[in-house]
């Protein structure tokens, strides 16, 4: 590592947001490590960031306009290889760092020389958390490690939720990896990981360290979504399974695909959607979807759809 150069960067998409920016990055700067660069790289081209930051008057934060408008998802993932840091975080402007976190993560990191990533998982808010809760310091962390894409997988499957924006990337690790955009929109980010463990391993702190800002009805993310983007991310996640399902995977995936191939299909906009039991029934022929390993909610909606017609 080289010991001119900032341990971490932290990089943050910006559009419109300035009052939500200001507040995270002042979680940011009350890391606990100090050994941090802050990008905040504008999308919106509005002279209010430029402004604050250079009042702001620390070295350490810095501000970025984009020469042209990338749209929130790819800034997002220019934010991942931006700043000049071993370590890399895109954080979205609008969430908080508890201010262990970036210690923690960066430690496990330094630790584990294999480990191309440390996440942790999704604390949603809608009022902001407490002092308290940002200053909350673990003395042993909790930690799951994955040494493949399978066992990544299997935890998702399981109900392991690991918040996109709190992903600490070894750079290293990103290097020549690019995110399919086009085959996956707005659910581009579990299959970029999973291509990450097919060199790397990782890891996800199970306690509540990186706190996540509930959107609401006003979310507009998943407008470029369609139902094809849904089943190439079931698609992806069956390949990253052993060919022949055992028991436990059988159970594992079709339970998960029978909940997330509906609840995604309703955030598909409208105009988009098509016919919802013509989705599920190619779901189920092209082995994504199976109600006799789902339980409960995939089940009920597909008796649903042969009693409505829909």
């Amino acid at each position: 590592m080289d010991l001119s150069l900032p341990r971490v960067s932290v990089n943050i998409p910006c559009y419109h947001q300035l009052a939500h920016a200001q507040r995270c990055v002042e979680s940011i700067r009350a890391q606990t490590l100090d050994d941090v660069e802050v990008t905040l790289l504008d999308d919106g081209a509005s002279d209010d960031y430029r402004e604050w930051v250079a009042a702001l008057g620390d070295p350490r934060v810095r501000y970025q306009r984009n020469p042209a408008r990338l749209g929130a998802m790819r800034n997002m993932f220019a934010a991942i290889t931006a700043g000049r840091g071993a370590y890399t975080l895109a954080f979205h402007e609008d969430d908080l760092l508890g201010s262990n976190y970036l210690e923690i993560a960066a430690g496990i990191l330094d630790r584990d020389p294999a480990c191309g990533f440390v996440g942790a998982e999704v604390q949603q808010f809608e009022r902001e958390p407490s002092v308290e809760d940002l200053g909350y310091a673990p003395t042993s962390p909790v930690v799951d490690r994955y040494r493949s894409g399978e066992a990544f997988v299997r935890a998702v499957l399981a109900g392991v939720n690991p918040m996109f924006g709190s992903i600490l990337y070894r750079r290293a690790a990103v290097a020549g990896i690019a995110a399919d955009h086009d085959r996956f929109a707005t659910l581009v980010d579990r299959p970029f990981l999973i291509t990450i463990l097919e060199r790397w391993s990782a890891a996800i702190v199970r306690e509540p360290l990186v706190w996540y800002r509930a959107h609401g009805d006003g979310d507009v993310r998943h407008l470029a979504m369609a139902p094809e983007h849904i089943l190439r991310l079931l698609s992806r996640y069956r390949a990253a399974l052993p060919p022949e399902l055992a028991g436990d995977d059988r159970a594992l995936f079709y339970d998960f695909s029978g909940y997330w191939l509906f609840t995604l299909f309703s955030l598909v906009p409208p105009e988009a959607r098509g016919s919802l039991r013509r989705f599920v029934l190619r779901a189920w022929r092209e082995g994504l979807y199976n109600p006799r390993w789902s339980r409960g909610y995939g089940r009920k909606r597909l008796i649903g759809l042969f009693l409505t017609g829909r």
